[in-house]
């Protein structure tokens, strides 16, 4: 974690320095202050102007910080051009660029998303097009080294020209698109990105899925080196040579996808994961099984490819298990349900799939399977109060017991856990209540650190789950991260410590993080309010962690992190997820207590002011207050979503008593 923050410090400090040669030429920076979308709308610009296309724009910068969920997209419509003699910056922490139109630029163009951010996006559509003098960097560049996060899609007859092509991150190249470097691909070594960062074989790709590219002569040998490396795709099929043709004219060489389909003869429903519990989802893939290829993604394909045609889904019982146009199937309620698939229209003919996948929905459900209270009054081990003895945790370097909590020197005290405390979860919940020292700040510290280490000199982590209060000061972070070292493939949530440029350190603080990839998401919760969800997360928990052989309160997989500084009142260890209903409840509750098992309490209401006042007993495993406007067939109930607190050993929900009628009841979770 620590190597991949120090990057972004570095590449700051770069490019104020390349401002700094540059202070009299124009620049424009993207802000969103308008429609949050527009190209052209000069409220989207802190100029207040669009970037003009005279050919005096040094720069453009397409970046608004770090958001902690999905931007709008910025569009660059057909009819738009953006021009600078230098470079495009961006776009940056999860935007999304839509191209329609043209971007010619003297240098380059450099989209980067940050590793452990949210995705970065570029699409192009129709003809659009970019070129530029020298360089094209996707994930991959001089100016940031951990930023191969990046999906860099052309589609339709889109194309990009460029002397040097340098790809860290994924580009792919659907439908007749084209893909031109006249000088040279640059892509690193095995282990590195072209520029020593954080791009690897494992975070780039170029996947032919109907495009084309075409490199400069003598790239024949380096090509089929790629190819062997896992780098070049042809529908998403790695280590395949016979997907390519790669023809040295003595100009350029040439890399298409040299097999055709050939006839249909079948088409199936494919997906990863059948169990689910309600609320989660899953994607049902159609794939076609053709002559020449078998098990492709008919989605991916371009209408010429497909012959047109149009893919529907069906579920035996859409109560159950619904399956979206595009293939999402989400679990409703307990049961299960058999998806299947159509594909009508084609000139290849009409098809139904070969198989039936068969869902299974269960419970929400979520189980305590780990509690540490630090009730202790001194000594070197912490019970698990839940787990037993065998679970419970050492002690070691300066941290103490004392006064109902663990306290951590920040120089060398951390709490050891058992090897495999998470291991075999599809889904876990990591809850604490704990004091973090802000004075002075940390950067880099762990709370919890779940996963294991690889062997270099200085140890990295790998393969884990975690979460760091304050990273380079200004974000806090809940960690997901797969691969050795983890950073090159973290799927995290992150928020921002600054308000209004001030930062808001935790401090005293309730922290809850959820990882639930089969519900497609990663969230962290702080004092009971959601502070941050990424909800593009498709790294399976229980493979990732495996066997989790380091596990440790207060320090890192990292071995250059700091140990933390600050004091735990309480670690709770969940199988499943929690809901934002338990954890509210679980805040207003405070640690130390948990919530009650009872499910025959009563809902009582009062007026107060201008408001009406929910309460019942705090025993009650019954937290989750849910309204509907109407009462019998036609009631549609959702969660009030509310804050709790808790006063006279009554949990409390203020509802404001305005507009219509509502009615209340209580459910769990």
């Amino acid at each position: 974690m620590r190597k991949k923050l120090c990057y972004y410090i570095v590449a700051s400090l770069l490019a104020a320095g390349l401002l700094g040669t540059a202070s009299a030429q124009t620049e424009f920076h993207w802000n969103a202050g308008g429609d949050h979308t527009t190209w052209d709308q000069g409220a989207n610009w802190a100029e207040g102007t669009p970037p003009f296309t005279n050919g005096t724009v040094f720069r453009i910068w397409l970046g608004t910080g770090f958001p902690t969920t999905t931007p709008t997209p910025i569009v660059l419509g057909a009819s738009d051009i953006a021009m600078a003699t230098d470079q495009v910056f961006g776009p940056e922490w999860g935007e999304t660029w839509n191209i329609y139109g043209t971007v010619i630029t003297g240098f380059g163009i450099a989209p980067v998303g940050a590793v452990g951010g949210p995705k970065t996006t570029v699409n192009m559509y129709g003809t659009a097009s970019v070129s530029t003098h020298d360089s094209i960097f996707i994930g991959d560049m001089f100016w940031f080294a951990g930023g191969p996060n990046l999906d860099f899609n052309e589609y339709n007859s889109s194309s990009i020209a460029t002397k040097y092509l340098i790809v860290g991150g994924h580009l792919n190249l659907y439908d007749s698109s084209t893909a031109i470097a006249t000088n040279a691909l640059l892509i690193g070594p095995a282990g590195s990105g072209f520029w020593g960062g954080a791009s690897s074989d494992a975070t780039r790709w170029i996947n032919l899925a109907g495009g084309s590219l075409t490199l400069p002569t003598g790239n024949s040998n380096f090509v089929t080196t790629l190819i062997t490396r896992g780098i070049f795709l042809c529908y998403g099929k790695q280590f395949d040579t016979n997907e390519f043709t790669i023809t040295d004219n003595g100009t350029n060489t040439f890399i298409t996808v040299t097999n055709s389909l050939g006839t249909l003869n079948s088409i199936a429903v494919q997906a990863p994961v059948t169990n689910l519990m309600v609320g989660q989802f899953q994607p049902a893939l159609a794939v076609g099984n053709f002559a020449n290829m078998s098990d492709v993604p008919l989605a991916y394909l371009d209408a010429a490819q497909s012959g047109g045609g149009t893919i529907a889904y069906q579920s035996s019982n859409p109560g159950v298990v619904s399956v979206s146009a595009t293939g999402v199937a989400t679990a409703n309620q307990v049961g299960t349900a058999l998806v299947s698939a159509t594909y009508t229209g084609s000139t290849f003919g009409s098809f139904s799939s070969i198989n039936t996948v068969l869902f299974t929905v269960t419970p929400y459900t979520n189980n305590l399977i780990h509690r540490y209270s630090f009730s202790e009054s001194g000594g070197g081990t912490t019970a698990d109060s839940v787990g037993g003895s065998a679970w419970d945790g050492t002690l070691n370097g300066g941290a103490t017991l004392g006064g109902g909590t663990v306290t951590l020197n920040g120089i060398d005290g951390y709490v050891q856990l058992p090897a495999g405390i998470v291991s075999g979860l599809d889904a876990a919940t990591i809850e604490a209540w704990a004091n973090i020292v802000s004075t002075p700040v940390t950067s880099n510290a762990w709370l919890f650190a779940f996963g294991d280490q690889n062997a270099a000199a200085s140890p990295q982590g790998r393969n884990y789950i975690g979460f760091v209060p304050y990273t380079a000061q200004t974000n806090a972070s809940s960690l997901f991260g797969q691969g050795d070292p983890g950073f090159n493939g973290e799927q995290d949530a992150t928020f921002s410590l600054l308000r209004g440029g001030v930062a808001n350190y935790l401090g005293n603080v309730h922290v809850v993080c959820v990882y639930n990839p089969y519900a497609g998401y990663v969230s962290v919760y702080t004092n009971g309010v959601l502070a941050a969800i990424n909800n593009s997360v498709t790294h399976p928990l229980a493979a990732t962690l495996g066997s989790d052989p380091l596990n440790a309160l207060g320090a890192s997989l990292y071995a250059a992190d700091p140990f933390l500084t600050g004091s735990i009142d309480e670690v709770r260890i969940y199988s499943g997820p929690l809901s934002a209903a338990q954890i509210a409840a679980d805040y207003a509750l405070g640690p130390n207590q948990l919530i009650g098992t009872s499910r025959t309490v009563s809902l009582s209401a009062s007026l107060s002011g201008g408001n009406v006042i929910l309460s019942w007993p705090t025993n009650s495993a019954l937290v989750d207050v849910i309204a509907s406007p109407v009462l019998g067939a036609g009631a549609t109930w959702t969660s009030a979503n509310l804050p709790l607190t808790v006063a006279g050993g009554k949990f409390q929900m203020t509802v404001p008593a305005i507009g219509s009628a509502r009615y209340f009841r209580l459910q769990q979770y």
